[in-house]
Formats: structure tokens, C-alpha cells, sequence
């Protein structure tokens, strides 16, 4: 079974009414035309999105931020742009970022509930079976914030996370997919406290002493990272497949996730683009990972014509 891995597209407009430029919508839109746009190209997602059709993923999972202020032409053009990957695929799970809960009123209004439709479940943490080993943990940490970016799972849902978890045996694997990052890897700066989640370790805690395997994938920080906490736990960064930075001058790609039948192995590919829109090519880094405590691990780069 494969899996593909999309993160935060930040699909956003330049030109939006008046009347709709309200609370910190009006601050998102002023930091879109002074810095965002010239850091994120939508133009991106449509090589993106015929590269993530061409390897036939069974699984579409998709980490947030569709948006930049949740105005509905931001979501229209998002789910536009990934719809043929959508159509293509057997199963697609969504989770909200914070930017598609970006304002109280779209908090009110249920925006994203109803723009990601059946994309999105309806109640969240959901526990979704992909076969007899491995599962999906959807959580929403997503909520609207004056002025920080920092997301909120409660109590309740830690609770429930942790019994859908704890029905899981140690034969079994889980991909909890979540907007927000745990913190950052060692060789990072730390993250800053306006962007965290406020249980982020709490939950790390839960994950940690899971009997499941666990991958934790989610965006946010863009910067794609596959971190080992431990042989038990990985932390899946998807990046930003729109953002452009100069380590991924060209967007950051997205995460292919092979996974098998008989065990626990999985192998993780990252996709990452390379050249003008026109005429795109890709390079890959595989990271073959085994949740086996012996295995060995090793990479490999190459390009893919």
C-alpha cells in the first residue's frame, strides 16, 4: 500500500473584498502582500500533483493549512488544484491547519468543516483502519488566535486519543496525523511559543508509550524532516509543497510512504522539485525504515526522470 503525504498548500488570493478584511484577516492579508506571496508560489501544486498521481498512491493524507486567511477562493483554489489526486485515489483524510481556522467567525461558521467536506471526518481523534496492521489517528488541534499560531487539542481529545490508541497491539502501526509539530528536531532552533501546541508534551508522552508503532505527520514548521525520536516513534515532517526557501528553492515537495502487508516495514521517499514550473524535474531521498529493533537503516539519492 502507498501512502502520499501533502502539507501545508497555503492556497491564497491577492485581490479579496473590503468587506471581508476583518479582525486578523485584515493583519494576514497586509503580511500577504508585504512578504507571503513572495515566498509561496501555488503555481507549484499542479507539477506536485501530477507527480504524487504517477506513483498510483492508494492513500491521500493531508496535513492542513489549505489556506492563508480561510476565505472560500482560497479553499476552492486549493481543492481545485488537488482534485485529481483526490479523484485518483481509494482513501483521502484531511485535518485542519491553523490558518483554515484563521478567524472566530470561521470558527462559528464550521468554514472548514464545510469546505473539506468529506475529507475531513466529522469527529475527531478518528481512528481510521488501513488493513490489518496499520491505521490513521486524525486529530484536530486547529483553533483561531488574536495574535499567536499556537493550536489546542483539549483534554477530552487527548483522552480519547489515547484509549484509540491504547486499542491498538504492539503488532500494529498508527500514522497520527496532526496540523502541529511536537517541537523541533535537536539540530534546529527551538520553536518559538507563539507556534506550538499547547499539549505538545502531553502528547508526546501518549505517543511515546503507545504499543503501536507510531509515525506522528503533520506541517506547520515548514521545513520537511523525517526525525527518529525512537525506534518506535517517528516525527514526519511534510513541509511545504508552495513554499520556497533556499534549501528547497523551487517548494519542498511532498512524502511518499510505502507501506507492507506482512510487516512492520516502511519505507519513506521524499519528492522534492527542482527547476522552473515549465519544465520540472525531481530528485528523491528514500529513507528506508524498519521498526524492527535490529534493522538497519540507510539513504540513498537519485532522480527521477
Amino acid at each position: 500500500m502507498r501512502i502520499v503525504l501533502i502539507g501545508d498548500i497555503h492556497w491564497y488570493r491577492l485581490r479579496v473584498a473590503p468587506w471581508k478584511l476583518f479582525g486578523k484577516r485584515l493583519l494576514g492579508q497586509a503580511n500577504l502582500w508585504l512578504n507571503r506571496r513572495k515566498r509561496f508560489d501555488p503555481t507549484r501544486m499542479g507539477p506536485v500533483v501530477q507527480r504524487a498521481m504517477s506513483l498510483k498512491p492508494d492513500i491521500l493524507l493531508l496535513s492542513g493549512d489549505f489556506t492563508t486567511t480561510t476565505l472560500q477562493g482560497e479553499f476552492e483554489g486549493a481543492l481545485n488544484a488537488i482534485k485529481p489526486l483526490v479523484d485518483q485515489v481509494q482513501t483521502t483524510l484531511a485535518v485542519p491547519g491553523n490558518h483554515d481556522r484563521y478567524t472566530f467567525s470561521s470558527q462559528r461558521t464550521k468554514h472548514v468543516e464545510q469546505a473539506l467536506g468529506e475529507l475531513m471526518p466529522t469527529t475527531m481523534p478518528c481512528l481510521t483502519r488501513l488493513n490489518d496492521r496499520w491505521s490513521v489517528l486524525a486529530m484536530d488541534a486547529a483553533v483561531p488566535r488574536c495574535l499567536s499560531s499556537r493550536g489546542r487539542l483539549g483534554q477530552e481529545a487527548l483522552l480519547q486519543a489515547k484509549k484509540l490508541l491504547d486499542s491498538l497491539d504492539a503488532d500494529q502501526g498508527v500514522f497520527v496525523l496532526c496540523h502541529y509539530a511536537l517541537g523541533n528536531p535537536p539540530d534546529h532552533a527551538p520553536m518559538k511559543q507563539g507556534h506550538r501546541l499547547d499539549e505538545d508534551q502531553a502528547l508526546i508522552e501518549i505517543l511515546s508509550q503507545a504499543k503501536s508503532k507510531t509515525v506522528y505527520m503533520h506541517g506547520h514548521v515548514h521545513e520537511p524532516w523525517c526525525w527518529h525520536r525512537s525506534e518506535r516513534f517517528i516525527d514526519l515532517n511534510a513541509g511545504s509543497p508552495t513554499m520556497q526557501k533556499t534549501a528547497y528553492p523551487h517548494g519542498q515537495g511532498f512524502w511518499e510512504i510505502q507501506i507492507y502487508d506482512q510487516n512492520l516495514e516502511i519505507d519513506l521517499t521524499h519528492h522534492v522539485q527542482r527547476g522552473p514550473v515549465e519544465s520540472v524535474q525531481w530528485t528523491k531521498k528514500l529513507s528506508a525504515i524498519s521498526h524492527q529493533p535490529s534493522a538497519k537503516r540507510g539513504t540513498e539519492e537519485g532522480d527521477l526522470k
